[in-house]
C-alpha cells in the first residue's frame, strides 16, 4: 500500500498509474491534511509515503513527521520539482526523487527502500532554518547539520527566510546571520514570533555582541553564537535548543 500525495491532479494520476501497474495499491491526497486525515482513517498497514514536498495547507515534510507517529514503520519517498523546496537538504536515511521521473526510475527507489533496514524514527528528525548571505559560511553550516542527521533549508536573506518559514509546517530552529542588507536577523525572529509558532532562534555574527547591541530588538533575543564556530559548539548548541 503506498499512500501518495501531490497537489497537481495530473501529475498524481500519472504517477498513480506508474504504482498501480507496478503491482502496488494506492490511496491519493492532494495536500498533507488530506494525507494525514487519510493515514489516521485507513485500517491496513501503509508500507510508503510517496509525498511531493510543497503542497498548500500542509507540506510533505510535515505530513510526514505527523503520520510517523501514528505509523512508525511507514517509509517516505519525498519528491519535487524545484520550487521554494530546492533549498531543503535532507540527511542521508531520507530518500527522494526529483520530478519530472519514470516509471522505471520511481519503480527502482521503491524497491530499494523497501528493502532497507528499519526507518529512522521522526523523533529524531528535526527541521532547521540557515538563513546566511555568505555562501562559504551557509553550506558549512548546512555541511554540519546534515551530517549529524539534520533537515536544513537554506536562504540567503531574510526576505527569502520568510518566505520560506511561511511555506512550511514545521521548522524546529533557525539559524540566522544577524547583519543583512535590508533587514536583519533579528527582524526574522520577530517575524516568526508574531506567527505564534514557538521557533528557537540562534543568532550568529562575526561581530562582537556589544557591537550588536545597537540592532533593534537584539538585546531580546537570547541565544548568539560568535562566528567563527566549531562544528562541536553548533551542534552543542542546537541540540540544547531543540531539547528545551
Amino acid at each position: 500500500m503506498v499512500l501518495l500525495a501531490d497537489d497537481e491532479p495530473m501529475i498524481c494520476s500519472l504517477i498513480r498509474s506508474f504504482l498501480e501497474r507496478a503491482g502496488y495499491n494506492v490511496i491519493q491526497a492532494g495536500n498533507g491534511n488530506e494525507a494525514l486525515q487519510l493515514a489516521m482513517a485507513e485500517p491496513v498497514p501503509i508500507a510508503v509515503f510517496l509525498t511531493d514536498v510543497e503542497m498548500p495547507e500542509m507540506d510533505g515534510f510535515s505530513a510526514y513527521r505527523k503520520i510517523k507517529k501514528a505509523r512508525p514503520d511507514i517509509r517516505v519517498l519525498f519528491m519535487s520539482g524545484g520550487g521554494i523546496f530546492s533549498q531543503l537538504s535532507l540527511p542521508q536515511p531520507l530518500p527522494f526523487i526529483q520530478k519530472p521521473f519514470g516509471a522505471d526510475a520511481l519503480c527502482v527507489k521503491l524497491k530499494d527502500l523497501l528493502e532497507r533496514s528499519q526507518p529512522p524514527h521522526s523523533d529524531a528528525i528535526h527541521v532547521i532554518l540557515v538563513v546566511d548571505d555568505d555562501n562559504t559560511r551557509r553550506h558549512r553550516t548546512s555541511g554540519i547539520l546534515n551530517q549529524h542527521g539534520y533537515a536544513v533549508l537554506i536562504t540567503s536573506s531574510v526576505e527569502e527566510a520568510e518566505l520560506v518559514a511561511d511555506s512550511i509546517a514545521t521548522i524546529d530552529l533557525i539559524i540566522t546571520e544577524v547583519m543583512f542588507h535590508g533587514h536583519s536577523g533579528v527582524h526574522l525572529a520577530e517575524h516568526l514570533e508574531a506567527s505564534t509558532r514557538e521557533i528557537s532562534t540562534l543568532l550568529i555574527s562575526h561581530f562582537d555582541r556589544d557591537l550588536l547591541r545597537g540592532v533593534s530588538g537584539f538585546a531580546r533575543q537570547p541565544e548568539f553564537l560568535p562566528n567563527f564556530f566549531t562544528a562541536e559548539v553548533l551542534l552543542e548548541r542546537v541540540r540544547r535548543l531543540l531539547a528545551e
